[in-house]
Formats: structure tokens, C-alpha cells, sequence
């Protein structure tokens, strides 16, 4: 890649990170509507093209992306909450199961931390739903600025 598009791809990411830190909720509203314009798109040349079976699925599939969403981010939302509070559970029951011996009370508390953070992030997910996405799209933005600060220091730095 030449280094005039790794700086445009680092900028990019840094862009998409700000998106994520100011918009918050309404950035997943945005691309739920750009998948279901894509997906009429895609359709539309598929009839084009006469491959009806697959442009009317692609058709369908973007109508009820920009129509119902929200509905299918909340399903998503509550199959991962119901997955983080089964998998912080069962570690949390393995780890008492296992009973940790000859471990410092620093490792002994390692063991427990991540199940309970997962337990938490379930709950707040099933319970505050609009919190949760906010703190996830924070973390998502905060994350995506660094991994652009990274690629924009990379890019400037090579010869």
C-alpha cells in the first residue's frame, strides 16, 4: 500500500472513531440505513442482470433493514446478553468447582474478574439497553481513534 493511502486509511479510522464517540446511537441507525440501501442497490442490479431469485431475497432483506432495524439490533442485544450471562456463570462455576490452591489473592481475584464483568455487561445489556450500546459505541470510538493514531503514526513515520 502506497503511503498516501495509508495516511487516507488512517484518517478514515480516526474519522469513524469521532462518528462513534459524537453520535453514539443514532451512528447504528445510520448504517442500518446504509445496509438497507445497499442491499436494494445490490438488488435492483441483480435484476438487472435476471437473477430474480436472489435480487427479491435482496430486495425484502433491505426493506426490512430500514424498516425494522432497531428490531433486529435488539434481538442481536438480547442473544448477547442471554451468551454473557451463561458463559460469566458457568466460568464463574468452574472457577469455584476448580478451587484455586497455592495462587496469590491477586490471581485468585483474576480468575473471578472477567466472568463478573461479562455478568455485568449482560445485565446492563438485558436491563439498560440504551446505556450499554452508549458505553460500547464509546469504547468502540475511543478504541477505533487510537487504532487510527497508530495507523496515521505508522504511516508518517515509513519512508
Amino acid at each position: 500500500m502506497k503511503k498516501s493511502e495509508k495516511i487516507i486509511t488512517a484518517c478514515l479510522t480516526l474519522a469513524m472513531g469521532v462518528l462513534l464517540l459524537v453520535l453514539k446511537g443514532d451512528f447504528i441507525s445510520i448504517l442500518m440505513s446504509i445496509l438497507g440501501v445497499g442491499l436494494i442497490v445490490l438488488g435492483i442490479m441483480d435484476l438487472a442482470s435476471k437473477h430474480i431469485p436472489s435480487a427479491i431475497i435482496k430486495l425484502i432483506c433491505g426493506v426490512f433493514v430500514i424498516v425494522c432495524g432497531w428490531v433486529v439490533v435488539s434481538a442481536v442485544l438480547y442473544v448477547v446478553a442471554a451468551l454473557l450471562l451463561v458463559f460469566g456463570v458457568l466460568c464463574i462455576y468452574y472457577n469455584l468447582k476448580r478451587k484455586v490452591r497455592g495462587c496469590t489473592p491477586v490471581q485468585t481475584a483474576s480468575y473471578y474478574i472477567m466472568p463478573a464483568i461479562c455478568l455485568f455487561i449482560g445485565v446492563l445489556l438485558l436491563f439498560h439497553k440504551g446505556a450499554a450500546i452508549n458505553i460500547i459505541l464509546i469504547i468502540c470510538g475511543i478504541s477505533t481513534i487510537i487504532e487510527g493514531g497508530i495507523l496515521l503514526g505508522n504511516a508518517i513515520a515509513e519512508k
